[in-house]
């Protein structure tokens, strides 16, 4: 019987001993997290902007000078491949 209670004692002292390493590690996984909600913020208003760019450039493409139908194929497949890739995730 007397054992067990020092035994508790000992698991209570430990416990004890361990808190701050808890409360640290508590602060660096809320900090870490915090992070990565502003990474993925970010990334879904890039994202947005981007196809809102592409939607305008496929809006406004058949502005373009005629002489430059080459290149303005080339931006206009490059913009869709980023539509495409963006509306997918």
């Amino acid at each position: 019987m007397v054992n067990t209670i020092l035994l508790g004692m000992d698991l209570a002292m430990w416990l004890v001993e361990q808190a701050p390493v808890i409360v640290v590690m508590g602060a660096v996984i809320y900090w870490l997290q915090a992070k990565l909600n502003k990474a993925e913020e970010d990334k879904d208003t890039l994202a947005r902007d981007v196809i809102k760019l592409t939607m305008l450039w496929e809006e406004k493409s058949g502005e373009l000078e005629e002489n430059s139908t080459k290149i303005k194929e080339r931006i206009l497949e490059l913009l869709q491949d980023i539509k495409t890739l963006m509306t997918r995730n």
